[in-house]
């Protein structure tokens, strides 16, 4: 019913001149369980079943006004969940038993190096990925010097077709069923309107340099709920040297909370890669967890690449990582963790891999190992697949193992094992039809089944 809804809203907008459109349309049914965590024992687990019909409506339209760059894209996601009852449903804050999310719908305009874009739409950068019902205007001149500013409304679980998805960690999205049962400490501000402004200074492709200087605001009721600035730089022509690094700076607290920087060689037959990150959650100011696990993990990275004259590919990767544990001396639980004996704060480890493409034919292997802080991981991961019939019809097949002994907890440990199968056939040009199995065994559910049937359309009109 959705496809056909989505093929009507596309036929009538050729009568206003649309020189052309995309209508993309995906039905999928899931059916799987999960593990419930109360009242439930690893020996006598109990799983709560998912039965859930998701259909994803998405319509783009070229050249609204003849010989103008205007256009227009959508992307709906409509959901129910068949296996969750809505009394069940509404004792959890957040979970629903169906829903319509707009993951994105917005209006653009482009000219020269002018571009506009307003409705809901999705900004992402060094700091973050984020949704917001509002405008955005950028321009950049013939010098490859520009800005760009954007504004609007944060989109959280609570706004107009909204999802929680892009919403700030920790926080609810509405605390209505807290504040109707009188508990203490509820906040009445959590479904509010957050307006959100922000701006950039932007350098592009400037004799190889890209860059960019940002800042960015929220509010909630008067009070800043985030304010973090951003610095952003890229060098690199192809083969020889490339050159990335990222700053996100939290102005509340007055500490680097993101930092990614790369060096880069690529040859012909080889790259090499050094990188050095440090990693943090991106929290709201009005999360308990903003202020008591404000903990971010530095990590190294080394990697080299080999390219084979044929159809091989190699790579290795050593690492290695720190867990800042952050923790106020004057609490109980400071005396813990530096206590001797406690887990200690780094971990080290490596990678390495191969992948073979060749023809119809695509196969690849990875193998990671890491001990330290959180124990010892190995995992291994072997992927392969084949196209028939001149791409109409493929095969995918996934082995995927781990081996996890936690120092944290020790029931979190044994051998685990998962293996996927994905089968994909076209029906049509325009349509495909799939079919996802996916069996894993652990120490936790023995047995645990997913299937996913998928129905794609895709049509330019």
């Amino acid at each position: 019913m959705g496809v056909w809804c989505a093929l009507g809203v596309g036929l009538g907008a050729a009568t206003s001149h649309a020189s052309a459109f995309l209508v993309e349309a995906r039905t999928e049914a899931q059916a799987y369980q999960i593990r419930a965590w109360r009242g439930s024992t690893p020996d006598d687990p109990v799983l709560l079943p998912r039965r859930r019909i998701v259909q994803y409506l998405g319509l783009s339209a070229f050249e609204i006004a003849t010989g103008q760059d205007l256009g227009f894209e959508s992307n709906l996601r409509i959901w129910a969940d068949f296996g969750l009852p809505k009394g069940e449903a509404e004792r959890v804050d957040g979970l629903k038993s169906e829903d319509a999310e707009l993951l994105h719908a917005y209006v653009r305009y482009a000219k020269g190096g002018f571009e506009g874009r307003l409705g809901r739409q999705l900004y992402t950068d060094v700091s973050d990925i984020l949704a917001f019902d509002g405008l955005r205007v950028r321009y950049m001149s013939r010098l490859g010097l520009g800005a760009e500013v954007y504004g609007g409304l944060w989109v959280k679980g609570t706004s107009f077709l909204g999802s929680s998805v892009y919403q700030l960690e920790g926080t609810r999205e509405s605390d209505a069923r807290r504040l109707d049962a009188g508990v203490t400490g509820a906040d009445s501000t959590l479904d509010a309107m957050e307006p959100l402004i922000g701006a950039k200074l932007l350098m592009e492709d400037v004799k190889g340099f890209h860059a960019s200087v940002g800042y960015r605001k929220a509010l909630v009721e008067g009070k800043t709920n985030l304010e973090r600035a951003t610095v952003e730089a890229r060098y690199g022509r192809g083969l020889g040297v490339n050159v990335l690094a990222g700053v996100d700076y939290d102005v509340l607290m007055g500490k680097v909370a993101q930092v990614r920087t790369q060096l880069r060689w690529d040859a012909t037959r080889f790259a090499a890669t050094a990188e050095v990150m440090r990693l943090s959650p991106v929290l709201a100011a009005d999360s308990i967890w903003y202020y008591f696990a404000w903990a971010p993990r530095d990590e190294a990275r080394l990697r080299v690449d080999l390219f084979t004259p044929g159809a091989l590919r190699f790579y290795v990767q050593g690492l290695g990582s720190k867990y800042n544990e952050n923790v106020n001396p004057d609490l109980a639980i400071a005396a813990q963790v530096d206590a001797e004996g406690a887990p200690e704060s780094t971990s080290v480890g490596g990678s390495a891999g191969a992948a073979w493409r060749s023809g119809s034919f695509r196969s690849a292997l990875d193998v990671t190992y890491r001990t330290g802080y959180g124990g010892d991981q190995l995992w291994g991961d072997l992927t392969g697949g084949y196209t028939f019939d001149r791409e109409r019809f493929t095969l995918d097949a996934r082995v995927s193992f781990a081996r996890i002994f936690d120092s944290f907890n020790a029931r979190l440990g044994g051998n685990f094992y998962g293996a996927q199968v994905w089968a994909s056939r076209a029906l049509t040009r325009a349509t495909r039809l799939s079919l996802v199995v996916e069996q894993n065994f652990n120490p936790f559910t023995d047995s645990d089944t997913k299937g996913f049937l998928l129905f794609d359309l895709k049509a330019s009109l």
